[in-house]
């Protein structure tokens, strides 16, 4: 079974319990967050090679629905469930991108920008007092791969990041 931000029986039944319903009030999860528990839930339950594999949340950005995943499981994910991917995309009418998530900065970006080798990544403050967030990737990429990816980070982690190549 899937682990997402609701429990188990909240997914495969549709219906939240009390402590789901608290998340929501709480802000910890998003509506999005439940209708892909429990797409999920529902879509996964037989499948064993995702009973370990956590889904942390759900982000919507650019007609792309973006899941981000305890580190390493977005991988496991993409592996066994490339059926579900499918059903998925055709259900929210959008494309399905998975992520391993990070709570560092650096892991996440390099997650993000993955498997596109990064040269390095610098933090920069700047004399007001603010910080820039500036990626060097070690060769060109499509531009449309760069914005998608500059706002998967803004919208995740609030950065903003300006991003180069050698």
């Amino acid at each position: 079974f899937l682990k997402t931000p609701l429990c188990k029986i909240c997914q495969v039944t549709g219906v939240l319990c009390p402590s789901c319903e608290r998340k929501i009030e709480r802000g910890e999860v998003s509506p999005l967050d439940v209708k892909v528990s429990i797409f999920l839930g529902r879509h996964t339950k037989d499948i064993r090679e995702l009973d370990n594999v956590s889904l942390l949340k759900a982000v919507s950005i650019n007609n792309s629905l973006v899941l981000l995943f305890r580190r390493g499981d977005s991988q496991k994910f993409l592996r066994y469930a490339r059926d579900v991917i499918k059903e998925m995309e055709k259900e929210f009418r959008m494309k399905v991108t998975a992520i391993d998530y990070h709570p560092n900065l650096k892991e996440f970006i390099e997650s993000v920008f993955h498997p596109i080798p990064i040269a390095t990544i610098n933090i920069i403050w700047l004399p007001d007092g603010t910080k820039e967030t500036r990626v060097i990737l070690e060769r060109r990429v499509r531009s449309g791969k760069v914005e998608f990816a500059k706002k998967i980070i803004q919208k995740v982690m609030n950065v903003d990041v300006k991003v180069e190549a050698l």
